[in-house]
């Protein structure tokens, strides 16, 4: 018995070690299968916590999108809309008071109830160009702090509805003229007759008219007519609409010498007046230039009115070439209008004859070919890919420096400035167009903004080079802000400048013959207009000059 309990204690412990044996050999495969599995469900698990974490963050970012919606979006955006049109209700009715008073018609039919009416537009004139001046101003917290303002003078119309205003001209191609003016009554015909003769036309023109919106004002009908072919060096005698004054008008000469005025930031004060009128009195000439910023309405549409009727005198006998400023934008927060509404419709410039798809930049020759001007537009897309670059290369590839010995350029923001206003606001645009400017030899490049005069030498990418543009800053025609006082003593640009001074006043270039040119800035003294600046320049068509020694061109005018 003992034996056979001895055999069963054998038989069960080689039993038990045989399958602990075959434990010991399952077990290094079992083991990774049950890590793979575990670590499959582990990753099943985070995968569908993570689907559940996006669900939950989408839907938490949907409600809180609709919540804002509802409770900020909405109720700013009516609040937004309220504002609007409380501003234009409000506007609307002091803006017609004003142009009645520039018209020199009452409000109220009486004399107290006008004085009332005018000092409460008044009021709301200044308080919106104090609150636009401020949204700029805070924008621009660094922006120079300027003299105070100068009143402005407003031109009144007294003449019938029928009857032209704002008549301006400028040139269209090598013959043609194109006529702009406003009346007041928008049934009038787009009709321009003329002829050599006082009171005797001989041709008539047909163009068209527009008008335009903002607010609740309506412009008057904005009439462009084409006249042409026309003689050069010529006088002429026209009319507008059949209906009101006659004007004269004296086309261009065909070759040289031709003599350009230039002014910009013109707006229409005292110091516009005084500017106007000497360059009246200041000796004949041909066209006049303007680099942008015009009537200074800023938004204030009856500004563009007077604006026109104060200019018409010289605008409506010689040529007004103007390229766009930064206040002719007039686009303002809460109520958005699309920008230069108004400087489109009541400037319309050459673009189109000169392959521009765009109002804001341009070109046109004068004296036959002999000069090339280039207007740009620092308002309007100038980077590399952009219409205006595109379009600029096209131009200047055109231009043939044999028959056409000087090239001018303009535009609104200075690229060269030692001025302590508007630093480093034409940088962008110089550096993606000057080396176009310079590669084409462009001989002189005018621009505003700065409300000063200053004369640099001539220059390419920061460094006196004799085969670069002379650059003008002539930003001192007469503007509502002031002048510019503040030049900065060490600038980086300040060893470029060769004349600096914050005085208004207009300039003048006579290019006399294929290689040589005078330009002549005019300080406004009181009556007189007097030369505080005067510079001989040398056509770069004529020759590339000589090397200095140390590689560069010697700085020559």
């Amino acid at each position: 018995m003992m034996a056979t309990a001895a055999a069963e204690e054998a038989a069960t412990t080689s039993s038990s070690c045989g399958r602990d044996d075959t434990r010991k050999q399952l077990m290094p495969r079992v083991t990774p299968l049950l890590v793979n599995v575990a670590a499959l469900l582990l990753l099943l698990l985070l995968r569908t916590l993570l689907l559940a974490c996006i669900i939950v963050a989408r839907r938490a970012a949907a409600l809180t999108r609709l919540v804002c919606r509802v409770a900020v979006v909405a109720p700013a955006r009516s609040l937004l809309a309220a504002a609007g049109f409380a501003f234009a209700a409000v506007n609307a009715p002091c803006l017609w008071c004003l142009d009645r008073r520039a018209r020199g018609r009452s409000c109220t039919g009486t004399l107290l109830g006008d004085l009332v009416v005018a000092a409460m537009a008044s009021s709301w004139r200044l308080l919106v160009q104090g609150l636009t001046s401020l949204v700029f101003l805070c924008a621009h917290a660094d922006e120079y702090v300027r003299p105070p303002p100068s009143p402005l003078v407003l031109t009144a119309h007294g003449k019938p509805a029928s009857h032209p205003q704002q008549v301006h001209i400028s040139i269209v191609g090598e013959k043609n003229m194109r006529i702009s003016w406003v009346t007041d009554d928008r049934t009038r015909p787009s009709v321009v007759e003329y002829g050599t003769s006082p009171g005797k036309y001989t041709a008539s023109a047909t163009g068209d008219h527009t008008t335009y919106s903002y607010f609740l004002y309506k412009s008057g009908a904005i009439h462009h007519a084409t006249i042409g072919p026309l003689e050069p060096s010529t006088t002429y005698y026209y009319q507008c609409g059949k209906a009101g004054d006659e004007f004269t008008l004296r086309t261009p000469p065909a070759r040289l010498p031709v003599e350009f005025v230039v002014i910009g930031d013109l707006g229409q004060t005292g110091w516009t007046a005084s500017t106007l009128s000497h360059i009246a009195g200041g000796g004949d000439y041909d066209m006049l230039l303007l680099p942008g910023d015009l009537s200074y309405a800023d938004t204030q549409q009856p500004l563009w009115d007077t604006f026109g009727r104060l200019v018409q005198p010289l605008a409506s006998a010689r040529p007004w070439m103007v390229t766009e400023g930064n206040h002719e934008i007039e686009t303002l927060p809460v109520v958005e209008f699309a920008p230069f509404v108004a400087y489109n419709a009541r400037w319309r410039m050459p673009h189109e004859e000169s392959g521009s798809a765009s109002n804001l930049y341009y070109s046109f020759d004068a004296a036959g070919g002999a000069a090339h001007v280039v207007m740009l537009g620092s308002y309007a897309d100038f980077g590399e890919g952009s219409p205006q670059r595109a379009w600029l290369e096209r131009d200047l590839a055109g231009v043939d420096r044999r028959r056409t010995p000087w090239l001018l350029a303009l535009l609104h923001a200075p690229w060269y400035n030692t001025n302590q206003a508007h630093q480093g606001e034409g940088e962008r645009m110089r550096r993606a167009m000057e080396s176009l400017l310079y590669e084409a030899r462009v001989d002189v490049v005018f621009s505003g903004h700065v409300h000063a005069y200053e004369r640099f030498t001539r220059i390419y990418d920061n460094e006196a080079d004799s085969r670069g543009p002379m650059y003008i800053t002539i930003g001192d025609g007469g503007n509502r802000e002031g002048l510019a006082l503040k030049f900065i003593k060490g600038h980086k640009s300040a060893h470029l400048s060769e004349f600096r001074e914050a005085s208004f006043g207009h300039g003048r270039l006579r290019i006399v013959n294929e290689t040589t040119a005078v330009w002549t800035w005019h300080r406004n003294d009181d009556q007189f207009a007097t030369v505080r600046d005067e510079v001989w320049l040398h056509s770069l068509a004529a020759g590339e000059p000589a090397a200095a020694a140390g590689g560069r061109p010697v700085d020559e005018l």
